[in-house]
């Protein structure tokens, strides 16, 4: 697969029954996949999680992904942390035949357990303690692993180059590939230039709202720690799946991506207050992050990602000093 995967663990300690299929064979399986091998379980009520993984044998399952460093963060979460993160098997081209192919099947082992929002619901309080206390200790491992450039944002390949940000904090489109955390901080602070031009245009108010604060060193970062990417196996065990956003990132966005799913536009989609409360505990007390600086710059991450709203020089023309 080139460069790309050139560091990810495809050869893998214990053996799958998929090892000794060629590509073409697990192609094969791939296209016989259909609703009743879906991992995931059903959400008729919460139709924006879809459902993304068939079992295609009895020890693995198989992923789309749009994301190109997903297979290898997997790959590089598990060489550097003790986290449970399934096993990469395989990485093929969703279309080999199109040199522009920008989607990809992860082969991966299969977890046998079920997703931390459905086993949260028959565990008892010290249970879900213990879940907590889990994930702060997965976190802190995260958050200790190196990472190739320091000063560099974002996911990141096998080289240590970077590539898109995705989340709901870098608009529907992506932001970057950011070069420098210097460049990131410049993203925000236009996305926050912008909010400060659009309200006073429609307001008249100069809107109070920080810079982007870069004091915070990059760290490994989930990015999507969602009760469903977490998963309970047979025996106790806790899994975290799911890396397609993962890359270098200060720790108050994992915060503030974590705590997002509590404002879910329906009541059913959002996660036990309990859970949202220990976000604090698991990864550090960031909230003034999302209600000081996130939550003012809302209209601004609707946005596409390539739009600017206002000139540099809005401010100035009416002798406004914006810091």
């Amino acid at each position: 697969m080139g460069s790309l995967f050139s560091s990810c663990s495809v050869t893998p300690e214990a053996a799958s029954s998929i090892d000794h299929l060629t590509d073409e064979e697990l192609y094969g399986l791939i296209k016989k996949r259909d609703e009743s091998n879906v991992v995931r379980p059903s959400n008729h009520w919460n139709t924006f999680i879809t459902d993304t993984v068939w079992r295609i044998s009895p020890d693995a399952v198989v992923k789309r992904t749009y994301s190109a460093t997903e297979a290898f963060m997997m790959s590089y979460v598990s060489s550097h942390t003790s986290i449970p993160i399934p096993k990469v098997r395989r990485i093929l081209y969703e279309y080999p035949s199109n040199p522009h192919c920008e989607t990809w099947w992860i082969v991966m082992d299969y977890i046998d357990g079920d997703v931390l929002e459905s086993a949260w619901k028959s565990m008892t309080t010290w249970r879900r303690l213990c879940v907590m206390w889990t994930v702060r200790g997965y976190i802190r491992e995260l958050q200790k692993a190196p990472i190739p450039n320091p000063d560099v944002p974002g996911p990141f390949d096998a080289s240590g180059k970077s590539y898109l940000c995705r989340g709901r904090y870098f608009t529907d489109d992506g932001a970057g590939p950011f070069n420098t955390y210097n460049a990131m901080a410049a993203w925000f602070d236009r996305r926050r230039f912008d909010n400060l031009a659009f309200i006073h245009a429609r307001q008249g108010i100069l809107y109070a709202c920080p810079k982007f604060d870069a004091s915070h060193p990059l760290v490994l970062c989930h990015m999507d720690l969602h009760m469903r990417n977490l998963v309970v196996d047979k025996s106790g065990r806790l899994w975290i799946i799911d890396w397609a956003n993962a890359g270098a990132f200060p720790p108050w966005l994992e915060y503030a991506q974590l705590v997002l799913w509590g404002r879910a536009a329906r009541q059913e989609a959002r996660p036990p207050k309990l859970w949202l409360w220990s976000a604090r505990y698991m990864i550090g007390n960031f909230s003034k992050y999302t209600t000081g600086y996130l939550d003012k710059l809302q209209w601004a991450f609707d946005r596409p990602a390539y739009y600017d709203f206002a000139p540099l020089d809005y401010f100035e023309k009416l002798g406004l000093k914006v810091d």
